[in-house]
């Protein structure tokens, strides 16, 4: 600090202006030069004292004290340091950035970053214009990257995925698995997961040049493959990923079965590749389909039923099995957690379905039967997405009953009606 501007604090920083500063700081800042008023209310002796001697003018016994700001620049234009006001200010706190200062800042800022797109864009400026713009789906990417290039002046991860669009025009054929992708242009397997920059990249470019997917539908950059997924979200963006030349995990995803005809009757996976490649020979009639790994395991182990696990949120293996079975006839009996992620995956599997999906004790008869055993409250914000998920379920009653009972009941806490229903099924004949 200068001499001058050790001076200038010394004389204007006393403690008894400190809230003076602070409320002129502030309305320069919005206004951006020296007009308005700020007004100190309860001002003490010594805030009185202050102000007044800085003013020039007698403010004893003022608690309520109004400071134009004009009149504060007139009398620092005529003390001896002869300031403005934004001077004075720049001296006390240092740089003083107004709303219009900074307004222009952002405003260049922006240029300079829509410049850097358009630079690096090549053949992808639609697609980076879109998202920008929040035409496409990725707009909580674009607050990462104007982040970035704020701090370094350019966005790696999003000059990395270009370079793999780049060589996904045309399309490989046949399709390159995501991994060697990955590592065959970033250096690094990993670099493309979905849960990477680079990756939600990726698969944000994939939903919109495939999917023609704008923002206002589900972002596949958040909801593919994860809890939030719905309407077989995950098997539509493996379409999108092979369309573009990209082959997605294709083991990884499996589907847990027991007591399937033609096989051990012990547990077992199907994985997506073997569904995908060597159809199922024998497919039985009815399938018991539950949500809970834990559930299944106790089936599997008591009755003799066909089987499945949709472990959660179906994934493509599942998925796969459901299309193969249905199409050859099969009635899947579908059992889930009285929970909002039971309702939505078993809305979606009903939608996907139709008459060929059976809710299987998955109704407010059977909600109302266990609503005692129910420990874990739904939350506020469960009970109104209830409301909004009232008409369209299966069962009119359902949500209507979950929010009166006002707690989430678990296939754990009736399994063995789920276990006694496998059992008859078994025992039917065949």
């Amino acid at each position: 600090m200068s001499d001058a501007g050790a001076l200038i604090r010394d004389a204007l920083l006393k403690p008894a202006l400190t809230r003076l500063w602070d409320a002129v700081r502030s309305k320069y800042e919005s206004l951006g030069r020296a007009r308005g008023n700020v007004i100190l209310s309860d001002a003490t002796p010594d805030e009185q004292e202050a102000i007044g001697a800085l003013l020039g003018i007698n403010l004893f016994g003022q608690t309520r004290i109004q400071v134009p700001l004009a009149r504060l620049e007139a009398a620092l234009l005529q003390s001896r340091f002869q300031l403005t006001l934004g001077e004075a200010l720049a001296a006390l706190f240092g740089e003083v950035v107004t709303r219009e200062g900074a307004r222009t800042e952002r405003e260049r800022t922006e240029r300079a970053f829509r410049a850097y797109l358009a630079a690096i864009a090549g053949d992808h400026a639609p697609w980076l214009e879109a998202v920008c713009d929040g035409r496409a789906p990725g707009r909580s990417l674009v607050a990462d990257w104007r982040k970035q290039f704020a701090e370094i002046g350019r966005v790696p991860h999003l000059e990395d995925v270009l370079r793999v669009l780049s060589a996904l025009d045309p399309p490989p054929d046949p399709p390159v698995r995501l991994p060697i992708l990955a590592a065959r242009y970033l250096g690094d397997p990993h670099a493309l997961d979905r849960t990477n920059p680079a990756g939600k990249m990726l698969f944000a470019w994939l939903a919109w040049r495939y999917g023609g997917m704008d923002a206002d539908e589900p972002d596949s950059v958040d909801d593919a493959d994860g809890p939030a997924q719905d309407e077989g979200t995950s098997e539509t963006v493996r379409a999108f990923g092979l369309r573009a030349g990209i082959r997605l995990d294709d083991l990884s995803p499996v589907v847990h079965v027991a007591n399937w005809p033609g096989t051990d009757e012990r547990p077992m996976v199907f994985t997506l590749a073997l569904l995908e490649r060597a159809p199922l020979q024998q497919i039985p009639p009815r399938l018991l389909v539950v949500e809970n790994p834990a559930v299944f395991a106790e089936l599997a182990e008591r009755a003799r039923a066909p089987v499945v696990c949709s472990y959660g949120w179906p994934n493509a293996a599942v998925l796969r099995l459901f299309d193969a079975a249905t199409s050859a006839g099969a009635v899947l009996w579908y059992s889930g957690d009285f929970d909002l992620g039971g309702l939505r995956i078993g809305r979606s599997l009903w939608q996907r379905y139709g008459r060929q999906w059976v809710p299987w004790r998955f109704d407010s008869a059977m909600y109302t039967s266990c609503v005692s055993f129910g420990r874990v409250p739904l939350s506020e914000g469960e009970r109104s997405q209830l409301a909004r998920l009232q008409g369209s379920l299966w069962d009119p009653e359902l949500a209507l009953r979950m929010q009166a009972g006002g707690v989430k009941v678990f296939q754990e806490q009736f399994v063995d009606a789920l276990v006694q229903d496998a059992a008859d099924v078994a025992a039917e004949p065949r």
